[in-house]
């Protein structure tokens, strides 16, 4: 696979305006970032929203995809909202945006009006996910009637020998429905339906995260533009096809005890 990598030495980087040069780092920071969690995003699609290609998985472990997609997408959204924090201080807020607008693409510019006019509406999914359950452990949320479950419907844990093996269905189901409802009034049904599941993901991608991406990856490259670039190939070896990757979901552990002596073990 056909790459490139570019080198710059640190004394052209220092000859940078502090302020263009914090910019560039914050920039490029939060590019990493959003790029780690969307590619940490895209195997878990895979089992919570399977298409018909993809290997069949069991209802426990497309709560435990589900946990980690939901998971993954709360540390998105909180990553979208610092991306929004620093453009609106660093960009908008310093002489950058006179000295450099001119200089970006249509493409660009466009890219930040929409992410821009996205985070305007205070009501969009990523700044409630955001506020409300990205680091959030809110017992206000927590409380009430937070599902139409039945008072003999049954919720569930699962334990192994290995710690790496517990899961706590019964609070991801709980958690996941209060997220729903802040979001759209959904209920037990529409909380598990693909419809609501990938929403979650696709609106922070396609409205937030598309965007910045455009405009961050412009304005990186032509802030690089100032300094004594080399380049040179780096042949990189091609990554597996997106759709066969699989997300880590189980350690594996010898013949477990029974559930009688596992109660006994961590109790």
């Amino acid at each position: 696979m056909k790459m490139w990598r570019f080198t710059f030495s640190h004394d052209a980087f220092y000859r940078l305006p502090e302020e263009k040069r914090v910019f560039w780092l914050q920039l490029a920071q939060i590019r990493n970032d959003l790029r780690a969690i969307d590619c940490i995003c895209i195997p878990l699609l895979n089992v919570v929203s399977p298409r018909s290609e993809t290997i069949a998985y069991s209802e426990t472990e497309r709560w435990i995809a589900l946990h980690q997609l939901t998971y993954a997408i709360r540390q998105l959204c909180g990553a979208l909202e610092e991306a929004h924090e620093v453009i609106h201080r660093q960009w908008h807020g310093t002489q950058l945006s006179k000295q450099m607008e001119s200089l970006l693409s249509e493409e660009a510019k466009n890219a930040l009006k929409a992410f821009n006019k996205y985070f305007n509406t205070s009501a969009n999914l990523v700044t409630t996910i955001r506020k409300k359950f990205a680091h959030h452990f809110d017992s206000e949320i927590l409380k009430g009637q937070l599902c139409d479950c039945a008072p003999d419907q049954l919720h569930e844990f699962i334990a192994g020998r290995i710690s790496g093996n517990t899961f706590y269905k019964f609070a991801e189901e709980l958690r996941y429905i209060a997220i729903i409802r802040a979001i759209e009034g959904g209920d037990m049904e529409k909380a598990v339906s693909r419809g609501a599941i990938t929403k979650l993901y696709d609106e922070p991608q396609q409205k937030a995260l598309l965007p910045f991406e455009t405009f961050a990856d412009a304005v990186l490259f032509k802030i690089a533009e100032e300094l004594d670039l080399k380049r040179e190939d780096a042949n990189i070896g091609e990554p597996a096809y997106p759709k066969s990757l699989r997300p880590f979901l189980w350690f594996p552990e010898p013949e477990s005890d029974s559930g009688a002596d596992m109660i006994n073990n961590v109790s």
